[in-house]
């Protein structure tokens, strides 16, 4: 802590000198006003300045309001000696940036007395404004953190989106599309659909616990587990990727074995196209499945368990039949957030009204559903696959 006293009398720049120096303070004296304001200027330190108001050159009032229209980078607290005792006088000083005023001649124990007090007011702004720098370095360092963040979750979406399939892709007679919308910049929704054999499509709709990264990661873990079961098929004839029920099963224990504190709802399908069967397994995906046979919609019944939280759940395995042309529609739970009305009755009698039309695409259910253009509530994601 740093002290200035100007005062043009020599004598009192004496006297305030013992004073200070007898309170433990080794002040800089100025007596003349020019020099004393130079000093102001260019603080290097937090200071209380003890100014005199009559001087001449430049008075204390003109140090008080030059100082107080340009500040220095420290906190200072002003104090003006002055012979004026006119309540006029008083306010002018404060007014023109004085923080104190002591009378002269002063008094010894009046004076001590304001000096104490400016002094504990300046060791209050001095650690204001400790508390700013270092809140100023923390900021700066997690913005800094905060970027690399957001570089590595636009690697990562990019990746992810990647990891989709080619929308609007054709497999003979069947036609599939699909869209995604992430609540935050990753998406705990995954979905994808490709041609095992020239007679097998397979598609999955998935949707992990949570959201953002950790819930991005199990997509790309299930995309693993999907691409190594193909790979066995491929490689040994393998003949797990064409079973939806072992599907569920394996990726089940898989996840639960990986102890990641997650679990996921997974729909499994395969299509035998000279059948036209779909023979599928559900993982406690909700909403379950629309079929539109272009005359009325109807849900797939199919409750089960979710993936990932007990290691003896059990998945049954289902087949239909499916009509020479439909349309079967896939939603993410996320879709029930969106949706005005709270009673889940009434929310799935609004998306079977809403998918009763032959001509409906993934256009027209955004319009019909009313995606918001705002953060979303939770991921939001659905598929359409198509036979005409």
């Amino acid at each position: 802590m740093k002290i200035i006293a100007i005062d043009d009398q020599l004598v009192n720049c004496q006297i305030l000198k013992a004073y200070l120096k007898k309170w433990g303070y080794d002040a800089d004296i100025f007596s003349d006003s020019l020099k004393g304001f130079e000093a102001l200027k260019n603080l290097k330190e937090p200071t209380l300045a003890i100014v005199d108001w009559m001087m001449p050159e430049m008075d204390g009032l003109e140090i008080c309001t030059k100082i107080k229209e340009n500040p220095p980078e420290f906190p200072i607290y002003l104090m003006m000696l002055t012979a004026k005792s006119s309540i006029e006088d008083i306010s002018d000083g404060l007014i023109s940036g004085a923080d104190d005023y002591v009378s002269k001649p002063f008094n010894e124990k009046e004076l001590k007395s304001r000096i104490f007090a400016g002094v504990r007011v300046l060791d209050l702004q001095t650690k204001v404004l400790d508390q700013k720098n270092e809140l100023e370095v923390i900021n700066k360092q997690l913005n800094k953190s905060l970027t690399i963040i957001k570089r590595d979750e636009e690697a990562g979406r990019t990746i992810q989106f990647k990891l989709l399939p080619k929308n609007n892709k054709n497999f003979d007679d069947y036609h599939f599309a699909h869209h995604l919308s992430p609540s935050l910049y990753l998406s705990g929704d995954f979905l994808d659909y490709f041609k095992i054999d020239k007679n097998h499509i397979c598609f999955y709709f998935a949707d992990v616990s949570g959201h953002g990264a950790s819930s991005a990661f199990i997509t790309v873990l299930l995309k693993s587990y999907i691409s190594k079961y193909i790979e066995q098929f491929n490689s040994v004839k393998d003949q797990t990727i064409l079973r939806p029920k072992g599907i569920l099963e394996q990726i089940n224990q898989e996840i639960i074995k990986a102890n990641l504190d997650k679990h996921l709802t997974l729909f499994y399908g395969i299509i035998d196209i000279e059948k036209n069967l779909l023979t599928y397994s559900n993982g406690g995906q909700f909403p379950f499945p629309i079929i539109y046979d272009y005359d009325k919609p109807k849900y797939i019944n199919a409750k089960s368990l979710p993936l990932g939280l007990m290691d003896i759940a059990t998945f049954e395995e289902n087949s239909l039949k499916l009509p020479a042309r439909f349309k079967l529609f896939l939603f993410s739970d996320g879709i029930l957030e969106i949706l005005s009305m709270k009673d889940l009755n009434e929310q799935q009698e609004y998306l079977l009204s809403s998918v009763s039309t032959p001509d409906v695409d993934i256009s027209k259910l955004l319009k019909i559903i009313k995606l918001p253009s705002e953060e979303l509530p939770d991921d939001i994601t659905m598929l359409i696959l198509t036979k005409n």
